[in-house]
């Protein structure tokens, strides 16, 4: 009995998933949330969406977050589906599943790939191709770092199979805008201009009112828990908005973070948080 209510569960909260990340792709949720949601409901270590041209393997990411259960210093994956799709990237169907494990005998089958590439830690990589355009593949990537049960990959596949076609039929220009976002923030950090900093008033990496004010307090001191307490969140969302933020500055982690912070001193207004 025990078992079939926690099966009722989950179905419930994959069917919430799928509602979600629709909503999102319209326009009407943070993707980034919903993709931590995904990632914790399968049980995986990370989860990223990716943009990654054919002709020179370029990676963007859309978003990404990481498990830091305990962790005060939440880091950002790094993807690893350009590796493990290979040549076959191109041509990959979309919604179709390449596992890392799938590729064990490699040296057998003369497989052109590179997975001394991917890190111990990781111990598999369920990558999901979402879109091929313009030479130009959106991939949907999950990493473990233990063996991932077998109900759990059985739940991937099922819930792919619904997340490829709306990700197909999202709203026109969602994820260009995302992307374009970053890029432009990126653009002003690499002219090095002594006027802008992630706290201006201007607000150059675009921000939310609850990233920005996470930052804020980021900056003075304090931790994710302490962070949680003062705003009334999670812990879980503070680190899902961090994961926001690190791609929208072009950073890695806290403590890059917390260099752009601290670059000079900035004059912002405090803001309430809300979600």
């Amino acid at each position: 009995m025990i078992t079939e209510f926690r099966g009722l569960g989950r179905a419930s909260k994959s069917l919430g998933l799928v509602a979600d990340w629709t909503y999102a792709l319209n326009g009407k949720g943070d993707l980034g949330e919903v993709l931590e949601r995904l990632m914790r409901l399968v049980k995986a270590d990370a989860a990223l969406i990716t943009r990654i041209s054919t002709a020179d393997s370029k990676t963007r990411y859309i978003a990404r977050c990481d498990v830091q259960t305990g962790k005060v210093w939440p880091t950002q994956p790094r993807s690893f589906s350009r590796t493990l799709l290979g040549d076959w990237l191109p041509t990959a169907k979309n919604g179709s599943i390449w596992k890392l494990s799938d590729f064990a005998d490699r040296a057998q089958t003369g497989m052109s790939i590179h997975l001394d590439r991917i890190p111990e830690p990781i111990t598999e990589i369920v990558a999901c191709p979402l879109e091929m355009r313009n030479g130009q593949a959106d991939v949907l990537e999950l990493q473990y770092r233990h063996k991932p049960a077998q109900h759990d990959l059985d739940l991937v596949i099922i819930l792919i199979g619904t997340l490829a076609p709306c990700w197909r039929n999202r709203v026109s220009g969602l994820i260009v805008k995302t992307l374009t976002q970053k890029r432009r923030f990126n653009c002003v950090n690499s002219l090095e201009r002594s006027d802008v900093s992630v706290l201006d008033t201007e607000n150059p990496a675009q921000l939310t009112r609850c990233e920005f004010r996470i930052c804020s307090l980021l900056k003075d001191g304090m931790t994710v828990n302490v962070i949680a307490k003062t705003l009334s969140i999670a812990p879980t969302t503070v680190r899902a908005h961090l994961s926001s933020v690190f791609s929208k500055t072009g950073t890695c982690n806290q403590v890059e973070l917390l260099h752009q912070l601290h670059r000079q001193k900035s004059s912002f207004i405090d803001v309430a948080c809300t979600r």
